[in-house]
């Protein structure tokens, strides 16, 4: 036992000293392992995934002005129960999906250009079976999938397992800063890529269903 100790305490002692050293790198590429970009090529239409008005419509508007699609498409995401009862009273002017049309049209794209989808989505899952679905009916074969620079890892993993056969998807991120480089240090960055690393573990998993 007496030999054994010291041994262990040089084992914990290099173990620590492994986690101080290591530890950034570790937590950064758990981070950047989230970022997807694909190549940008022309498509039928670009998709803002819901969430991050106006940040994600704004990237949308400039690949619509760069002339990447002719049409954008916004999903519409479950209100909270409060933003529903502010739009009942006309206190809150606009639903989460018609903000995203409002700031898509304070960007420069015609109303006539954008494709809104009528059917609520929960989850990233059932949000991306509508767009596909929208897809279809509008004969388009490529889409652009715009959303948050962390998001864009699971959106392509969702993608890819419910239209292995189409329409196309081209994922990219939207143009705003994420902190990469020490998300762990800030509040909302860590809370971000934590919910992102749960998503990844339902999917895994297969449990997506009972979260919708």
């Amino acid at each position: 036992m007496r030999r054994l100790l010291p041994r262990l305490a040089i084992v914990l002692a290099a173990l620590a000293l492994a986690l101080g050293v290591w530890h950034a790198p570790l937590l950064r590429a758990m981070g950047t392992w989230l970022r997807v970009e694909d190549r940008l090529e022309r498509a039928d239409a670009i998709v803002v995934l819901a969430g991050g008005t106006p940040r994600r419509e704004a990237t949308a508007a400039a690949l619509w002005k760069e002339g990447w699609a002719p049409h954008i498409i916004v999903s519409r995401p479950l209100e909270r129960p409060d933003l529903r009862d502010l739009i009942d009273l006309g206190i809150r002017r606009f639903d989460l999906q018609g903000e995203a049309r409002k700031a898509l049209e304070a960007y420069g794209v015609p109303p006539d250009q954008i494709i809104a989808i009528p059917d609520v989505s929960r989850t990233t899952e059932p949000e991306l079976a509508l767009v596909r679905e929208a897809a279809q009916a509008h004969g388009f074969r490529r889409l652009i999938l715009v959303s948050s620079p962390e998001h864009t890892r699971r959106v392509k993993v969702v993608w890819s397992r419910q239209a292995p056969g189409g329409p196309e998807a081209i994922v990219v991120p939207a143009r705003e800063p994420f902190p990469f480089e020490n998300w762990w240090r800030n509040r909302r960055a860590a809370e971000s890529v934590l919910h992102e690393y749960l998503g990844h573990l339902v999917i895994a998993l297969g449990i997506s269903h009972l979260f919708r």
